[in-house]
């Protein structure tokens, strides 16, 4: 059933609706999919978009429902990084519909309600059936996540285990929870970066825009050092700190930006996406330590009880005691694809052997 609200289009199935607005409230698994970053993703266009919709469940629990973006996204740096980094640039055809952003940490954490996951691949199909797009792209799911959309709508054609994410729960000291030599590690980095005159602050608002400028050169540095595209400009950075709750951990050094995180305060939890340092002055000034201990610090003094602590150098924070969850993306597409479905493979093992190299 088809329903009109003034200029809000819904389309009402058994278990899930469909439509092109926001709902007020969500019953939000973790800032991702939350009305505050859903909101704000809206309006930041570092993806380029030719369609977008949200799967909510019907009936709403008492925190509203559960919601699930869905894109026709026709540019995405992110997933463009993916494809760059296992030689299959433009193997998946222009559009592609994506199931949740490749940008958010998790599409959702934990399950996924089956009337979402079918919602989401029916509407897909339909866009696939009628426009340019030859896949739908469900990524950043946790293990339960997978088995929840391969229980409601059957097997994909690829199954990619696509990044490994870190948190780390408030519970006690964490250096208590390392070995003894990353314990004197830490303590004499973190010494001697504040003798070299290193200091970590949190900035919002205002005062966090202005870092913007100094900041997006070492995002790029960042991107650069990993043979990958810039995944931000400037005004997407800008779009970031409009989250609610937004905030950036700042390192300097005479006033000098040598490195920074991008940081969303939600209830008991901070969340950091992204940031960057200086390379240069990596090693003399333990810049990226300085910033994930000082920014625990923070996080502890604030009453937050759990750090999400996002993608990538992966055996560094697993000496440093953090808890790894694995990320997978599912490609589903209306019919077989055998061609495909053997690059999806291949694709699988090239990111599978970069998470887990020594």
């Amino acid at each position: 059933m088809s329903v009109s609200h003034q200029d809000r289009i819904e389309v009402t199935r058994s278990g899930w609706s469909l439509g092109d607005q926001l709902p007020e409230r969500t019953a939000a698994s973790c800032l991702f999919d939350s009305v505050g970053w859903l909101r704000a993703w809206e309006a930041i266009g570092i993806e380029r978009r030719t369609r977008s919709a949200y799967l909510s469940t019907d009936p709403a629990g008492p925190e509203g429902p559960s919601v699930l973006p869905l894109y026709e996204v026709t540019s995405s740096p992110f997933w463009h990084g993916y494809e760059m980094q296992v030689g299959l640039v433009g193997r998946f055809g222009n559009p592609m519909i994506f199931a949740g952003s490749s940008y958010s940490m998790y599409s959702k954490r934990g399950p996924v309600p089956h009337a979402l996951a079918q919602g989401a691949h029916r509407t897909a199909m339909e866009w696939i059936d009628t426009g340019a797009a030859e896949v739908l792209v469900v990524p950043n799911l946790t293990d339960e996540g997978v088995a929840d959309w391969i229980a409601s709508v059957g097997e994909p054609i690829g199954k990619i285990l696509l990044e490994r994410t870190y948190s780390y729960d408030l519970t006690g000291d964490h250096l208590s929870r390392v070995t003894s030599k990353i314990q004197r590690d830490v303590r004499r980095r973190l010494r001697r970066s504040a003798e070299r005159g290193l200091t970590v602050q949190m900035f919002e608002g205002e005062q966090a825009h202005a870092l913007v400028a100094e900041a997006y050169p070492l995002t790029v540095d960042t991107s650069d050092k990993n043979d990958w595209p810039a995944l931000f400009d400037e005004d997407s950075l800008h779009g970031l700190l409009r989250v609610p709750g937004a905030l950036m951990a700042a390192a300097r050094v005479a006033g000098r930006l040598v490195g920074v995180f991008f940081g969303f305060r939600r209830g008991t939890e901070v969340t950091f996406l992204c940031g960057g340092v200086d390379y240069a002055g990596l090693h003399e000034l333990s810049t990226y330590v300085a910033l994930m201990y000082r920014s625990t610090e923070w996080a502890r003094e604030n009453g937050m009880r759990r750090i999400e602590w996002g993608r990538d150098n992966y055996r560094f924070k697993e000496r440093h005691g953090l808890t790894g969850t694995d990320l997978w993306a599912l490609v589903y597409a209306p019919g077989p694809r055998p061609d495909l479905a053997l690059d999806l493979a291949g694709m699988h093992r090239v990111l599978s052997d970069y998470i887990e190299a020594p």
